[in-house]
């Protein structure tokens, strides 16, 4: 499975590189396409083994704000 995520709270290189290595370092995750610059990491992913929220909660946990690429902040559905 491919997902994209928003990311904010990125600085520099570095987070990227500290989030690339997270999500690479986690079981399930094939790739991690992470830039400072784009801040929408692409990830791949065997949604059998790890979630997206599991993913979510790892970009989390290193402190910075993540929310899936299709979902939209504050957006309300009214159908």
């Amino acid at each position: 499975m491919r997902a994209e995520f928003h990311i904010q709270g990125m600085h520099c290189e570095s987070c990227a590189a500290d989030i690339k290595e997270t999500l690479e370092g986690t079981a399930g995750v094939e790739r991690a396409d992470v830039t400072f610059n784009g801040k929408t990491p692409d990830v791949t992913f065997d949604d059998a083994v790890v979630q997206q929220t599991t993913l979510i909660k790892k970009i989390q946990d290193l402190g910075y704000q993540a929310t899936v690429g299709d979902q939209q902040q504050g957006a309300t559905n009214n159908g």
